[in-house]
């Protein structure tokens, strides 16, 4: 179970000592622009991936599923991150600063940061709240592995 400070409530939870990775991602090109959002278009399935469970956030937001090929915009001021649901992508749509934490998040997953250009850089915490990695400010996009991630603030 995580508080919603992203910090872990149970004692099992080991304490992570990984250095901050700021991420230097190139922006990708985006397919189209839509409305002041940007057209994205998911990959496809991973590869032997299983999926026991249902990934979720809390507080909870907006969220699209969207098959492997197919498009979602990601609106001005969204920081967008789509996890692998099973069959299809699962696309969330964070608006608020504050600290979501995420629940069955697995596998490689990819981020768009369409925020405006003078928001704070969103950052991905792990164990303890501790961040993990920086990410770069809006517009960027990457992929990233959500295994060891607890918690995502698109403005930290």
């Amino acid at each position: 179970m995580v508080a919603a400070t992203g910090i872990p409530t149970t004692a099992s939870a080991a304490t992570r000592s990984a250095p901050v990775v700021t991420e230097q991602v190139a922006m990708a090109a985006p397919s189209s622009l839509d409305a002041g959002g940007i057209r994205v278009t998911t990959p496809a399935a991973p590869q032997g991936i299983g999926i026991a469970a249902t990934p979720t956030i809390s507080p909870s937001v907006t969220t699209k599923s969207v098959a492997p090929g197919g498009t979602y915009t990601c609106s001005s001021g969204y920081f967008c991150a789509q996890v692998w649901a099973g069959s299809a992508w699962k696309v969330f749509f964070l608006y608020t600063c504050q600290i979501y934490d995420i629940y069955n998040w697995t596998g490689t997953g990819y981020w768009r940061n369409n925020q405006s250009s003078g928001a704070p850089n969103p950052y991905l915490l792990g164990s303890q709240g501790i961040p993990i990695h920086v990410l770069a400010k809006s517009p960027s996009s990457g992929s990233v592995d959500w295994d060891p991630l607890w918690a995502i603030s698109p403005c930290y």
